[in-house]
C-alpha cells in the first residue's frame, strides 16, 4: 500500500509540474512590455557620415632648391598668413646678394666718374675748347654708365628676392596639420613642407542618402558628433550641398560647417551629422521599438485594458535616427498603450501587458546631450 501511495504522489507531482509548465508556456498569455502614446514636438533629422576637413587646405612649400636649416613650427601649431614657418640654408644666397651689391657700388662709382667727365666736357664745349663730337662721346659713356647702374640695381633686387625665398611663409591662417620634412632635408620647388588647414571654416563632408535631396539646402541647422567625442554635440549648419551625387552609392555629399577650436582640429576624423529637415508640433509619438515595418507600411499593436491586441497602421511624420520616439498619424490617441518589440505578435492576441516607465522628451535616448556653439 505504501508503495502504491508513493507512486501515486510521484505521478501526481509530475502532472502538477507539467500543468504549471503548460500554464506558463501555452495557456497563460504572453507577457508583453507596453508604453503609452504621448504628445511631443518632434524634430525630423537626416543622418549622414563623413570626415572633418577644412574649407581651405594649403600645402606650404619652397619656391627654390635648398636644405632645411630651421623649422619654426610643428604639427598642431596655429600660424597666421605670412608667418615664417621654415628657413632654408641661405649661405650661397647671401653671397650672391653681397656680390650684386659690390657690382652695384662699382657701377655707381663708374657712373659718377662718367658724369663728372661729361660735365667737364660740356664746359669745354661752351668755351670752344672741344668739338661737339667729343662732347657727345662723353655723354654716351655717361648714359651707358647710368644704364649699367640700373641693371646692377635690378640684379641686386633679384638676388635679395631670391634670398627672401629661403624664408618659407604660411599661405593662410590656420593650424599646421602635417609636417612633411625633417631638419637637414633637401627640398625642391613645389615640394610641401607643411600642410595648413584654414581655421575660418571647418566642416564635415557627410554622405547622405540622396532621397532627402529636396529637404536639405544651405542654412539648415545640423548637429555634429565627432567620433570618440560622442558626448559633445557641436551645433552647425549646412554650408553647401555638392551638386554631384554618387550614383552607385545613391548618396550625395553635404558640407556641414561647425565651430571647432583650432587646437582641436583633426583633419580626416570621422563624424556623424544630423541635419534638421522639419518639425511636427504636438504630434502623437510612440517608441521607435514599437514600430513594425512590413514592406512600405508601418504598424503598431495597441493593448486594450483586457490585454487584447489591435494592429493599427500608422504613418511616420517625423523621426530622428538618434531619438527613441517617432511622430505618427493613425487610429491612436494619447494614453493608448503600444507593444514594444512587436515581432511575432498578431492582431486579437491576448497578452499580459506590463507597463514600462517612460523618461525624457522627444529626443530621449539621443546620443550627445550637450551642445557646443
Amino acid at each position: 500500500m505504501r508503495v502504491k501511495l508513493r507512486r501515486l504522489f510521484f505521478y501526481a507531482g509530475i502532472l502538477l509540474v507539467g500543468f504549471i509548465l503548460l500554464w506558463f508556456t501555452v495557456l497563460s498569455p504572453r507577457e508583453v512590455m507596453v508604453a503609452p502614446v504621448t504628445r511631443h514636438d518632434v524634430t525630423a533629422e537626416v543622418q549622414g557620415t563623413g570626415t572633418v576637413t577644412a574649407n581651405r587646405l594649403a600645402k606650404v612649400g619652397s619656391k627654390i632648391n635648398g636644405r632645411i636649416e630651421r623649422l619654426l613650427v610643428d604639427e598642431r601649431d596655429f600660424v597666421r598668413e605670412g608667418q615664417i614657418v621654415a628657413i632654408l640654408d641661405d649661405t650661397d644666397l647671401h653671397w650672391e646678394v653681397e656680390r650684386a651689391r659690390a657690382q652695384l657700388d662699382a657701377a655707381r662709382a663708374e657712373a659718377w666718374e662718367a658724369q663728372r667727365a661729361w660735365e667737364r666736357e660740356k664746359q669745354l664745349l661752351a668755351a670752344g675748347a672741344v668739338s661737339q663730337e667729343e662732347a657727345d662721346g662723353y655723354e654716351r659713356r655717361y648714359r651707358t654708365a647710368e644704364q649699367a647702374v640700373k641693371a646692377a640695381e635690378a640684379q641686386l633686387r633679384f638676388r635679395q628676392y631670391k634670398l627672401s625665398e629661403a624664408r618659407i611663409p604660411s599661405l593662410i591662417t590656420g593650424v599646421v596639420t602635417k609636417r612633411w620634412v625633417e631638419l637637414g632635408d633637401t627640398v625642391v620647388p613645389g615640394q610641401p613642407v607643411f600642410t595648413v588647414a584654414g581655421s575660418d571654416l571647418i566642416q564635415v563632408d557627410a554622405n547622405v542618402d540622396q532621397r532627402f535631396a529636396g529637404k536639405i539646402h544651405a542654412g539648415k541647422p545640423a548637429t555634429v558628433l565627432l567620433r570618440g567625442r560622442e558626448s559633445e554635440a557641436f551645433a552647425g549648419r549646412v554650408y553647401r550641398v555638392n551638386p554631384e551625387a554618387d550614383p552607385s552609392a545613391e548618396e550625395m555629399t553635404v558640407e556641414v560647417a561647425f565651430p571647432l577650436p583650432a587646437h582641436e582640429i583633426q583633419i580626416g576624423q570621422w563624424a556623424d551629422v544630423y541635419i534638421q529637415v522639419g518639425t511636427v508640433k504636438d504630434a502623437l509619438t510612440v517608441p521607435r521599438s514599437s514600430i513594425l515595418t512590413m514592406g512600405n507600411d508601418h504598424f503598431v499593436f495597441v493593448a486594450d485594458e483586457s490585454g487584447r491586441l489591435r494592429q493599427t497602421k500608422v504613418k511616420i511624420t517625423a523621426s530622428s535616427p538618434r531619438a527613441s520616439i517617432v511622430a505618427v498619424e493613425g487610429d491612436l490617441k494619447s494614453g493608448d498603450r503600444v507593444a514594444l518589440m512587436p515581432m511575432g505578435l498578431v492582431s486579437g492576441q491576448k497578452v499580459r501587458a506590463k507597463d514600462v516607465p517612460t523618461s525624457g522628451g522627444p529626443m530621449s535616448g539621443q546620443i550627445g546631450a550637450s551642445s557646443k556653439r
